[in-house]
């Protein structure tokens, strides 16, 4: 029997009291949390999405008029989020299997990680499916709807959250890279917080080692990328010094990642192709010419060279000078012609780029 009708009951009916401004309309670009959410679950491929409204309920249910929702008022709003969820309860289709729970100020949840509950829920025999962020449980849960009864006759002392909890044994708690699972905007500061985490674009320090762990890379190349990390991050801050504007956020990023897939053959190619697949397609084209690249005519350098220098200035995870670890890797070689003409090959490009980066900083390079 399959398990794959999936709804999702969106919570917006509160006063956003804390805030000091609606929540549900707080701009995220240029949509709306409440739009964001209800798109989120949208392109996940959730049929049956709920929106419970209470608290300038009519301005919601004319936002979302195009939407393909389904709204309805909790008259009881100020008695707590539980009493939305009962009120959602009722709209629940029979042929549900099973259904997440969002409030609308956590807004930022990946599809991703939507798609990694559900897929999580199908392979396995638990009911109750927590996104986990470095082992802290975020939103959305997902929960089966066997526990539809149970919540609606239950008392709601302390909650869904309690009621779940005394289900530990039909619960799994699934890692996810996704930092916004434990993102809420209760304040204006949280809420500023979330607009920066929402205008990077990609994954930040945290979400990129959380990355690495869920992939089981290993730990001396985890320091790896963090000391390439580090260089890659220098040459930027001589670079930016000097006037340019390269995106700190995506080298970052780009350098902790780069050896994702190390353990593959052609690990720059699959690191490529897995990033893409995460949704980093940007960090994956840097990645893929790591290992070898054609270096640019032109005298600025490029998001891609910058990578392939900082991880040729590393061996293992000290900074090394090119001449050294050159030296090394054509000792390393010197008998296998092929891997050494490679080697020659790659240092060669290492100088060229650091040639380019000395003249855009106007000195020779000095990594302190």
């Amino acid at each position: 029997m399959k398990k794959d009708n999936f709804a999702a009951i969106i919570l917006a009916a509160g006063y956003s009291s804390r805030m000091g401004e609606f929540k549900p309309f707080l701009k995220l670009g240029e949509y709306t949390a409440i739009e964001t959410v209800v798109n989120t679950f949208t392109n996940s491929g959730i049929c049956t999405i709920i929106v419970v409204v209470g608290h300038r309920g009519k301005e919601i249910i004319e936002v979302l008029k195009n939407k393909n929702v389904k709204c309805i008022e909790n008259k009881n709003y100020s008695q707590g989020m539980y009493s939305s969820v009962l009120k959602a309860m009722e709209l629940l289709d029979k042929n549900v299997n099973a259904f997440f729970v969002l409030p609308v100020d956590i807004p930022l949840v990946k599809e991703q990680t939507i798609e990694v509950l559900k897929s999580k829920y199908l392979q396995g025999d638990k009911g109750i499916i927590y996104p986990n962020f470095n082992g802290d449980n975020g939103h959305p849960p997902l929960i089966d709807c066997k526990y539809k009864d149970i919540i609606v006759n239950s008392q709601g002392d302390g909650g869904l959250k309690n009621i779940l909890s005394k289900f530990e044994e039909d619960s799994m708690n699934v890692p996810v890279f996704d930092k916004a699972v434990v993102m809420d905007m209760d304040t204006k500061d949280d809420y500023i917080k979330l607009l920066e985490y929402f205008e990077q674009k990609v994954p930040d320090k945290e979400e990129c080692y959380s990355i690495l762990k869920i992939y089981n890379v290993s730990d001396n190349i985890v320091r790896h990328c963090t000391e390439v990390s580090r260089v890659a991050l220098y040459i930027i801050h001589e670079l930016n010094e000097k006037g340019y504007n390269f995106d700190k956020d995506l080298i970052q990023a780009s350098a902790l990642l780069h050896d994702i897939a190390r353990k593959s053959k052609n690990h720059a190619k699959a690191g490529e192709e897995l990033l893409k697949k995460l949704g980093y397609e940007n960090i994956g084209k840097i990645i893929a010419t790591h290992m070898d690249i054609e270096v640019g005519q032109d005298k600025d350098i490029s998001e891609n060279e910058i990578l392939y220098l900082a991880d040729k200035l590393v061996k293992d995870d000290k900074f090394v000078s090119l001449e050294h670890r050159m030296f090394n890797c054509l000792l390393k070689y010197e008998s296998n012609s092929d891997a050494l003409q490679k080697a020659k090959q790659r240092f060669i490009h290492a100088e060229k780029i650091m040639e380019k980066l000395e003249n855009m900083i106007g000195k020779s390079f000095n990594y302190e």
